[in-house]
């Protein structure tokens, strides 16, 4: 069991402060540095308002070379924010740091921990408070509907919260982005009266009569959080022309114990309900492709976007 510290009182904070300002030749080689301290991670988009608890985790911090001081302190910072001012009560172990983020904008918060004669331990964690409603712009209303050749599509992504993923483990981007699906989840997510389309449903409705579908026909020109999702490409004119909306999610993959999160701004997938060699058939659009492109993934570990079509 690793040994658990007291908190230094806060009286201490301005000394220890001047004393790490002042490096020496001699303090460099002699001062004994304090590691290992971490704090937990939140998801990297949240809404306004959201109220974050932070723990900082001081069983395996080290020391550089010596001993272990047998006191530590603990301080928070957010941003530019003065850090005395956002130091906890120090009559506790180790006590949470509780943050509002009550405004748009990028947060950095930042833990310290100290001891007198030892050079400071820090970590940190970043997430950007955002508003669904206005996170993604420039792009037509994806609650509504097209119909295309006979067949009426969803204009933005399945946002079914009974299954699938959020993107980036952030779920205020679910109602603007829609959530992403393993291509078994896909099958049954659309709600009900309607459904999964098919590889055919797509090429029925948007293909030309050279069975080609063009990329800019479905991209949308969107933003998000000011800038433009799709990179401007030579060969791809962005026309969004049957407002279909498509915005470069890319994919996640869950084959690993981590989820990973790719090709953010490259990419735009939807599963079909067609297999093929016993893997998930989709179509996607790929920012310097002119032409959709199909491919084949794996049904448990891919994780794509769903568009629904109506029964």
């Amino acid at each position: 069991m690793m040994k658990k510290y007291i908190l230094l009182g806060t009286a201490l904070l301005t000394l220890l402060g001047a004393a790490s300002c002042k490096k020496t030749d001699d303090d460099t080689t002699n001062t004994p540095s304090l590691s290992g301290l971490t704090v937990n991670q939140v998801p990297p988009f949240l809404p306004k308002g959201s109220t974050l608890t932070y723990k900082a985790n001081v069983d395996y911090i080290t020391v550089s070379k010596g001993d272990m001081p047998g006191t530590l302190g603990l301080y928070w910072q957010v941003n530019s924010a003065k850090r005395d001012t956002l130091t906890r009560d120090t009559a506790q172990s180790n006590p949470d740091f509780v943050y509002t983020a009550d405004t748009l904008g990028t947060y950095n918060v930042f833990c310290y921990a100290y001891a007198t004669g030892y050079y400071n331990a820090s970590a940190s964690s970043s997430f950007i408070v955002v508003d669904p409603e206005t996170v993604l712009t420039d792009v037509e209303d994806p609650s509504g509907e097209v119909t295309v050749n006979g067949i009426t599509w969803k204009a933005g992504n399945l946002n079914n919260g009974t299954c699938g993923l959020s993107f980036r483990n952030s779920s205020v981007l679910d109602a603007p982005m829609g959530r992403m699906y393993n291509w078994q989840e896909a099958q049954t997510a659309c709600p009900a009266g309607w459904h999964l389309p098919s590889l055919q449903d797509f090429k029925t409705s948007f293909a030309e009569t050279s069975g080609v579908i063009h990329s800019g026909d479905l991209m949308a020109d969107a933003s998000f959080r000011g800038e433009k999702m799709w990179e401007y490409w030579s060969g791809v004119t962005v026309t969004n022309k049957y407002g279909f909306n498509a915005i470069p999610l890319g994919y996640i993959d869950s084959s690993d114990t981590i989820n990973t999160y790719d090709k953010w701004g490259e990419y735009a997938c939807w599963w079909t309900s067609d297999s093929a060699g016993g893997m998930g058939v989709y179509l996607y659009l790929f920012e310097r492709e002119p032409e959709a492109l199909t491919g084949k993934g794996d049904k448990e570990s891919l994780y794509l976007s769903v568009r629904c079509i109506k029964d």
